[in-house]
């Protein structure tokens, strides 16, 4: 039978711990990653920070027990401490920055159930993002089914008579409805985390709210000028039918206003609208292009 050296046996005792302490770091770092909110370079630190602890901690303990026994902490011990500590740390490093953190988007998209996300704060940024897809997947659904308004907006054929014109006012009014009805289910969403959220993390909401104010602001830029647009065209229209007499489509297919002052008006209100409703489609081509950028930086498919 073997015998064992004493001396021999706790030098690989005090190593194996050493190993065991150091090499348990990186697992327990990256596990966490997932329950609790906190930036990749806070995790680095937390690793560093941890191994350090530890391992000051373990060899203390060591070198206490020393007085009392016999030495268990040698030069070689500090030194493949040293050694495991820096080892220990730098795979930290690389597996935080080689591994991409879940992100709100992938869990989104994902079928993960809202109850089982934690913390709270990830589960309610989640919670947003899948109403805010419902809700323009629902948007997109209904578009699909509406037909171009016919005949289309400032065409000729839209002034050839009374029911035309209001056919056609009828019909921009239920396209703008359908609008109005997508940015009320995207502001009652934002309502509603604002809400949640300021009750669970006041701090991080105040710096959500400043990440997202310049998409805000475009979007109630857009919301303005598609109002003022159809404000302008569904009174263009309004004033086209009290004027129907005056208006009529002759064998050319030319527009004829007998009245002058009605063809002036009319004309100015044409040219007044459509320059809205320029307005508008060069806002939301800006909001477009900048959905894309982040589509593209995030390898999304465009959605539009």
């Amino acid at each position: 039978m073997l015998a064992i050296d004493p001396a021999s046996f706790r030098k690989h005792f005090v190593t194996f711990i050493l190993i065991v302490i150091n090499l348990s770091i990186p697992v327990f770092v990256l596990l966490q990653r997932n329950s609790v909110e906190l930036t990749d370079r806070a995790y680095i630190w937390v690793g560093w920070i941890s191994v350090v602890f530890l391992n000051v901690v373990f060899l203390t303990a060591m070198h206490m027990r020393t007085r009392r026994t016999v030495q268990m902490v040698s030069r070689r011990s500090i030194l493949i401490a040293c050694v495991l500590t820096i080892l220990s740390g730098l795979i930290t490093t690389v597996s935080i920055s080689a591994t991409p953190k879940d992100n709100y988007l992938q869990l989104a998209l994902s079928p993960m159930p809202l109850s089982k996300i934690q913390p709270e704060r990830k589960r309610l940024i989640v919670e947003l993002l899948r109403r805010d897809a419902a809700n323009s997947a629902e948007n997109n659904r209904i578009a699909k089914t509406i037909k171009p308004i016919s005949p289309p907006l400032y065409s000729i054929n839209s002034f050839a008579s009374k029911a035309a014109m209001e056919s056609t006012s009828s019909q921009l009014k239920t396209d703008y409805e359908i609008d109005c009805a997508y940015s009320t289910a995207k502001h009652q969403a934002a309502f509603d985390f604002h809400n949640k959220m300021l009750k669970v993390d006041p701090e991080y909401l105040r710096e959500f709210e400043t990440k997202m104010h310049d998409d805000d602001v475009l979007e109630a830029t857009i919301e303005t000028a598609e109002e003022k647009w159809v404000t302008s065209a569904l009174n263009l229209y309004d004033y086209a039918v009290v004027n129907a007499s005056n208006i009529s489509v002759n064998d050319g297919g030319h527009l004829v206003i007998a009245d002058n002052g009605v063809r002036q008006s009319l004309l100015d209100q044409i040219n007044a609208s459509t320059a809205l409703q320029q307005t508008m489609v060069d806002a939301r081509a800006k909001a477009v292009n900048k959905q894309h950028s982040l589509q593209d930086a995030l390898g999304v498919k465009h959605s539009d």
